[in-house]
């Protein structure tokens, strides 16, 4: 009798046991099921997961440093001035070859230098700039230059020389500008057909023309020197006045 109530006894304890278990977990598990339904059954839309994901990776930029720009800025401090000039001066060009109206020629070049070699007291940089209505800049980079033309390279900028002051000339003419004597021998002004040119005609001399420099005499020969038209029409500028080039230069 005593093993069958110790069995019974057990028994009961077992089961007891085992259904306080379910009681205690039975309401945990409808609670959480119950729970998930509003979600499923709601009608608001829900986010997709690949948004979900790009939103909570995604970082503010904020002090992120952008290597392409920063690496740009640094570059540009690092480069000479004149490499940063240039590159302002070719776009604003766009792209085309630097022709500026004012040009010295080789053999105006030359003489600045022996001026400048002969009496660096007298004809300084100002002075030479001022005479030759350039830049003191332009003059300076003139008495640097350390570089001289070959023979070759000599026949071929003076062939170039001659072709711009041909181009400028025939222009000129257009203009109603008599061309010098050398620029006429090149055909520069001949008109075809038995026709007037036209500085012949009443067009002439109907803008003021002046040559490349401001006076002085250094030998040079008059038909050589490049025009320069000021943009102003009226009378032609008075002759040039057999002077002193000292007493030109008001040294």
């Amino acid at each position: 009798m005593k093993c069958h109530a110790c069995s019974r006894g057990s028994l009961g304890l077992f089961f007891r046991s085992v259904f306080d278990l379910e009681l205690a977990v039975l309401p945990a598990t409808k609670f959480a099921r119950h729970a998930t339904l509003p979600r499923l059954f709601s009608t608001a839309r829900r986010q997709p997961q690949f948004e979900q994901a790009f939103t909570n990776n995604a970082r503010p930029l904020g002090n992120k440093r952008i290597p392409g720009a920063s690496d740009a800025t640094e570059k540009e401090k690092e480069r000479p001035v004149w490499q940063v000039e240039k590159e302002a001066v070719k776009r604003k060009l766009n792209g085309e070859a630097w022709n500026p109206r004012k040009k010295l020629s080789p053999d105006t070049m030359e003489g600045i230098r022996h001026l400048n070699q002969t009496q660096p007291t007298r004809f300084t940089t100002p002075v030479l700039a001022q005479h030759f209505q350039v830049s003191p800049e332009a003059i300076k980079r003139i008495l640097k230059s350390k570089w001289r033309p070959s023979d070759e390279e000599q026949e071929d900028r003076i062939r170039r020389w001659d072709k711009r002051g041909e181009q400028i000339w025939t222009n000129l003419v257009e203009l109603g500008v008599k061309p010098p004597k050398k620029w006429r021998e090149m055909g520069v002004g001949r008109a075809d057909n038995g026709k007037k040119p036209r500085w012949k005609s009443g067009f002439r001399n109907q803008v003021i023309v002046k040559d490349s420099v401001s006076g002085g005499d250094f030998g040079w020969a008059e038909e050589d020197l490049i025009p320069i038209v000021d943009g102003n029409s009226g009378t032609p500028s008075p002759r040039k006045v057999n002077m002193p080039f000292s007493d030109r230069m008001g040294v």
